[in-house]
């Protein structure tokens, strides 16, 4: 089960279909492997559907959009039913579920064509592939105890771990688990050392190398 989710408003932005489609994608390639996060944009679609039906349409004053917050409130559950999923018989729910990812690998992550960035980062770019702008969606694949050159963030990125894992200053990832960063963060990630990890990773913005590492930012660009 994955440690690190979207925060309870993204969950429900997505429910309401309100996300961009980069960070749709994202969100929705976690969801493959969390049933908790599952669980949740469920309960937030029955809220939802139940709120359609008892606010009245020509209203549009602010105390009623306060009181529809309230009601919405994403961090109390216990007044939220839970939807029961079931694991497989080897324990990997995602086996259940389909990863929206591979509709659009033209092979599996193993045999993919891989675009060394640095001798120890690679990069599959998905952004042409989705005909999406304003955006970079790619798979980082970092060898096994490499590290990504210390940087922050021009904007937001999204990453969700697809196998293998990585640390970094904030907490050690996994597979499913998904890492949201913004500007206000500065962090190196390091691949664990038992195997190679390959990530999705959506990012509005380029990153940005800072120190001495300032030189790997002509490298790392987007193209």
């Amino acid at each position: 089960m994955s440690a690190y989710h979207p925060d309870d408003m993204t969950l429900m932005n997505y429910a309401a279909g309100s996300l961009s489609i980069p960070q749709a994608l994202a969100v929705s390639v976690h969801l493959c492997f969390c049933h908790e996060c599952r669980d949740l944009v469920k309960n937030f679609n029955h809220l939802g559907g139940a709120l359609l039906e008892t606010i009245k349409p020509a209203s549009t004053e602010d105390d009623a959009f306060d009181a529809l917050m309230a009601t919405l409130e994403p961090h109390d559950h216990s007044h939220v039913p839970k939807v029961k999923m079931e694991a497989t018989e080897t324990g990997r729910i995602t086996q259940h579920f389909h990863n929206p990812l591979l509709r659009y690998l033209p092979a599996p992550l193993a045999e993919l064509p891989w675009q060394r960035q640095t001798k120890e980062i690679s990069k599959f770019d998905l952004t042409s592939l989705l005909g999406i702008k304003g955006f970079q969606i790619a798979l980082q694949k970092i060898n096994a105890g490499a590290k990504v050159p210390n940087h922050t963030h021009k904007g937001f990125e999204y990453t969700v771990v697809l196998s293998g894992g990585f640390s970094d200053e904030l907490g050690v990832y996994h597979e499913g688990d998904f890492i949201a960063r913004d500007t206000s963060h500065n962090h190196s990630p390091t691949a664990l050392q038992n195997e190679d990890c390959i990530c999705l990773t959506v990012l509005n913005a380029p990153l940005k190398f800072t120190g001495w590492q300032r030189v790997f930012n002509p490298f790392m660009a987007w193209h």
